[in-house]
């Protein structure tokens, strides 16, 4: 394949699609079934705060003196029927840890098969609609990466034994081709495959600013993809194509 080079940046693009949607999946799919269960199965009681602190590297640490991006927790002790006594740690924003003072009584929800992890009851459905967002998001991610692919495989399929890549411009030159205005070599047949369009000035016009909309006719990529018939001479640099539909 001449053109392999052509798959690096196509390929990071699908591995960067894929790699998003996959990192949310994994991370969130989980917290959806948890916060459903909450929802459908949870049980709410009163707490006590015991603990205030941040997350860093893994540990608590406790501190008043926190940054918006921080990971604030709350530790709340709650009691659970038959008289026993259970911790559990809240992750909460900063406002929230900022209000929330130590023995201050917090009304939490919890799953009665391990009360260890609970939630505030009010933040239960606004963190459902933002997990079902970013798993939404997702899926959209990984159909834009299975077209992407298609697209992919489709730009760097071969044609078949016997079948050439058809043209959208014909120049027209009977058998033997083009002979190379500088050199004189024959040149090599080929087409130029365009996506942004061939923009044209006169040695008196400025540069302008080109752009798809204001190329050659034919030779930008909208509905279908231009592949305009063309000769090249590669040691000269030489190449002579046509435009148009």
């Amino acid at each position: 394949m001449k053109n392999k080079n052509e798959l690096v940046i196509p390929v990071l693009v699908l591995l960067l699609l894929t790699s998003v949607a996959g990192w949310i999946l994994i991370r969130y799919t989980g917290d959806l079934f948890f916060y459903k269960k909450l929802r459908d199965k949870g049980v709410e009681t009163s707490a006590a705060v015991t603990m205030k602190a941040i997350l860093k590297d893994g540990r608590l640490v406790r501190s008043n003196i926190t940054s918006p991006s921080d990971d604030h927790r709350i530790m709340v002790s709650l009691r659970l029927p038959g008289g026993i006594t259970s911790i559990c740690t809240l992750r909460v924003s900063k406002y929230t840890y900022d209000v929330v003072a130590k023995r201050d009584i917090l009304n939490v929800a919890y799953l009665p098969e391990n009360p260890s992890e609970c939630t505030l009851p009010d933040g239960i459905e606004l963190n459902l609609y933002l997990i079902l967002s970013l798993l939404a998001v997702a899926v959209v991610l990984l159909l834009l990466a299975a077209g992407f692919a298609f697209y992919i495989y489709r730009s760097f399929r071969k044609p078949p034994p016997g079948k050439l890549v058809p043209m959208t411009t014909d120049l027209g030159i009977p058998a033997g081709g083009l002979e190379c205005p500088k050199c004189g070599a024959p040149m090599t047949e080929g087409y130029m495959p365009t996506v942004g369009g061939v923009s044209w000035r006169d040695r008196e016009d400025p540069i302008g600013i080109p752009t798809m909309f204001t190329g050659l006719p034919g030779t930008a990529f909208w509905i279908k993809r231009p592949a305009l018939h063309a000769y090249r001479c590669e040691p000269c640099r030489i190449i002579i194509f046509k435009y148009g539909g």
